[in-house]
Order: structure tokens, then sequence, then C-alpha cells
């Protein structure tokens, strides 16, 4: 059943301002508090170039990732809080009973392309169409890797919100998603769904579908805020100050979904090398962290479980407790125990125990 709604925070497609000077009108334009990340064309095209090398191409392998299938019957009937990663920054969590699914990138490939782009390493732990009804879709930006046409439009008919940053809602408007399901948010505003709170807070990062459009949505992180448990999902970030004052208006946090891959040297502003998704989860008073944005997708030049193995370095260095479940596998919010996991992401580890 869908959940009751408060619709006095609810905001309309931002209208375009005018430039008197020009004579024309201009989209609006969002921006980072701490940095401006403003790539030319030539860049983007630079790094598109370096990224599609022929020795990548040619010696790619796909990993062999491990996936528990997920049953839709058990998740819509769990009474406790509890995460399942369906993979890349795709998290399905019950909260005080509400169903919430984060970033719901559920096909083959983060592209505008069926034929080309980064394709998916392992099968879905749960199709879209087994998916439980999902009360609340959370939504951190527009990026293809967050945001997928397909899988919305299969998807909305079985969603009773979706929150999204400001002027993302235009792009759900042509899928087909009804106006009254949409909802809109700048940064520190929030909603109560069901009890359970809502609060879109600031990351460092941009957004656009094509160059052009650049800018013309906001991006950010969601606090999900419950009776019994705190979780903080960090949509895309370059580290900032900003998770401190997260931390201070919204933590502690039970659990992080830390974004933790798809870094570079070439736009380390806008995607955290591991070691800042550790202290970031420090800086938002988090006690348990499970990274996300990996093993799923191939967007960077390092090996697909490069990320795992400096985050969880890093997390024993600073005595942060390191939580890496296997894509669909259940963690109990209440349960978190991260002595004896299997660490399926240490191919030298796996290695030896053969």
């Amino acid at each position: 059943m869908p959940a009751s709604l408060s619709r006095n925070v609810k905001t309309r497609l931002l209208p375009l301002f005018s430039d008197t000077k020009l004579n024309n009108t201009t989209p609006q334009r969002f921006t980072n508090s701490e940095t401006l990340y403003n790539p030319t064309f030539k860049d983007t095209i630079t790094t598109l170039r370096s990224y599609l090398n022929l020795d990548k191409i040619l010696n790619f392998q796909t990993p062999t990732i491990p996936v528990e299938t997920i049953c839709s019957h058990s998740v819509s009937v769990e009474t406790r809080d509890c995460v399942y990663r369906l993979g890349h920054s795709s998290v399905l969590m019950k909260v005080d009973r509400v169903t919430i699914l984060t970033d719901p990138v559920l096909g083959n490939r983060a592209s505008p392309l069926e034929w080309a782009g980064p394709k998916r390493y392992h099968d879905l732990p749960i199709s879209v169409n087994e998916l439980p009804f999902v009360d609340v879709c959370l939504i951190s930006h527009d990026h293809y890797d967050h945001l997928d046409k397909q899988t919305i439009k299969q998807l909305h008919n079985n969603v009773g919100v979706f929150l999204v940053p400001k002027c993302v809602a235009s792009h759900l408007l042509e899928w087909g998603v009804p106006d009254n399901k949409i909802f809109e948010f700048d940064w520190w505003q929030s909603m109560k769904i069901s009890g359970v709170r809502f609060a879109f807070a600031p990351t460092q990062h941009f957004s656009g579908r094509s160059f052009k459009q650049r800018d013309s949505s906001l991006w950010g992180s969601w606090a999900i805020l419950g009776q019994k448990s705190n979780i903080y999902f960090s949509g895309d970030s370059g580290y900032f100050s900003g998770f401190k004052e997260i931390g201070d208006r919204y933590g502690p946090f039970d659990l992080t979904l830390m974004e933790t891959g798809a870094y570079d040297e070439n736009w380390a502003d806008i995607h955290m090398f591991p070691e800042q998704s550790v202290q970031a989860h420090l800086d938002v008073r988090g006690r348990v962290m499970l990274p996300i944005h990996n093993t799923t997708f191939d967007l960077s030049y390092h090996v697909w479980n490069e990320p795992l193995i400096r985050a969880e370095q890093e997390a024993r260095r600073l005595g942060v407790d390191f939580l890496c479940p296997k894509i669909g596998q259940k963690v109990l919010i209440s349960e978190l125990n991260v002595n004896g996991q299997e660490r399926w992401w240490d191919e030298n580890e796996k290695a030896h125990e053969v």
C-alpha cells in the first residue's frame, strides 16, 4: 500500500530564468558548494578515448561475482530493518516495514545505448518484474549508472513515490511516471513517509545525461531516518567537508552505503578514492560501512575489486567496521556483524582456499 504523503514540500519543475541581456531563456545550472567541476567538451572526449583504450578492450575479463537470489515474498513479509545490494548503487531495503529502493539500474548496461557501454558483470539477484511493491524510490542524480530509463518504465507502476533531486522529475515524467508520484527536493529538505524521514543532503558531484544538459539538475545523497535504524546513502561524491555537516545534522548512522569505486585522478573532485570513502563514513558518524558503486559495471581504469581491497585496508587501519555482503545477501541492521564475513572479493584468498 502506498505510503501517505505530506504534499507541502513538493516542488514542481523549476522555471527557466530569463537573461534580459541576451534576451533569451537559459536553463538553471546547479553548482557544488566547494569546487567547480566544469570539464570542457575536449576534456570529456580525451577521458573517453583514454577509457576506451584498445588494450583494455582486448584483455578485459569479466570477473565472477557471487550472487544470492532474493525472494520477493521474503522481502514483503520481512519486519526487521535490512538491506540487500542489487548491484552498483541499487539497494533494496526495509526500514520500519517501508520498502525502499535506491538508484534503480537493473538493465544490462549503464548506458544510453542498448548495444554499447559498460555491461553488467553479474546476474541480478531479483528481476524488475519480481520486485515487491516499493513504497519509496530514492534517486541521487540523473547519470546513466544511477537513473535508467528502461528500469523506471518497467518499475513505476510498482512504486508508491519517487523522491528525486530538483529538476530530475522531467526525466520521469517523460518516461510515463505520473506527476503525483514525484517529489523534488533541494539540499536539506526532508519528508516523512509512514514514520520514516527522508532527508536530501549535498554531495560534490555534477549532473546531466548529455554535455548540453550539464548541471541542469541537482545531485545529492539521502539520510534515511527510521524508528530503530538510521542509514546513509551517499550517491556519488568527491570528498568534501559537507560530510561532517551531514553527520552533525542527521548522524549517527547505523549503516552507511558509501560510494567506493569508479575513481581516478582525472575526476578526483567528483569521485572519492577508497581511503576517502572510509573517512567520509567517519565524518557522517557511521557505525558500519558498506561499500557501494562497485563490482557491477566497469566505469574506471582500476580492476573490479581494488576499491574493496583498499577500503578494507583503510578501514582496518582506522578501526572502522567494514561489511561487504554478496550481491543479494540480506543484511540485518540489528545484527551487523563484520567478524567472520566471507571475503569473496579477495581473489588471492580464494586461490589459497582452492
